[in-house]
């Protein structure tokens, strides 16, 4: 049976959200929007939904995202690594996220719940899976796939000008805070 290191993101491949695929940016976007209220409960906040509806994902997607990440602040074991949202490197429990709705889609449930419990003891873990796939299908319906780092790495070396799938900085990254 693979270990759940085997099933981790190489980091230092990804560490850069502008390195991330469209699907992989979405998702951290979301992430990053959704916990600022949290930061900050004070200031007014962009909606961490209309990304995913902009994305074309159903509504069902954004309650599955909610109540997973809900589940998670509640029963977590650690402090999460979740970075603000101007921030150009990638937190490793965003790296994480990621991996387990890439195994989600790969129908690898139980290696995803592997990497889960790095968030959650086990009965949290059993909470959590359901939204996860929830969220994990909707991507998939919309074409949203999260690539396989593996996969990436057997292909010949492309240029950023070959990726068409990538998100483009918009704004000047030197002036942004890390976190």
């Amino acid at each position: 049976m693979p270990s759940m290191s085997s099933h981790r993101r190489a980091l230092p491949a990804r560490a850069r959200f502008q390195d991330l695929h469209a699907a992989e940016a979405l998702v951290v976007s979301v992430l990053r929007l959704w916990a600022e209220p949290l930061r900050e409960p004070d200031r007014q906040h962009p909606h961490w939904q209309d990304g995913m509806t902009a994305a074309g994902l159903s509504n069902d997607a954004a309650v599955a995202f909610d109540t997973l990440m809900r589940i998670v602040l509640a029963a977590t074991t650690r402090p999460l690594d979740l970075h603000r949202p101007p921030c150009p490197s990638l937190g490793i429990d965003e790296a994480l996220l990621l991996d387990m709705l890439r195994l989600a889609q790969q129908g690898q449930h139980g290696e995803a719940g592997l990497l889960m419990n790095d968030w959650l003891p086990l009965p949290g873990v059993r909470m959590a899976m359901a939204p996860l796939c929830v969220l994990a299908s909707a991507l998939t319906r919309a074409g949203l796939l999260m690539p396989d780092p593996d996969a990436e790495a057997l292909q010949p070396h492309r240029t950023m000008a070959d990726r068409v799938d990538r998100p483009r900085p918009t704004a000047d990254r030197g002036a942004t805070l890390l976190h």
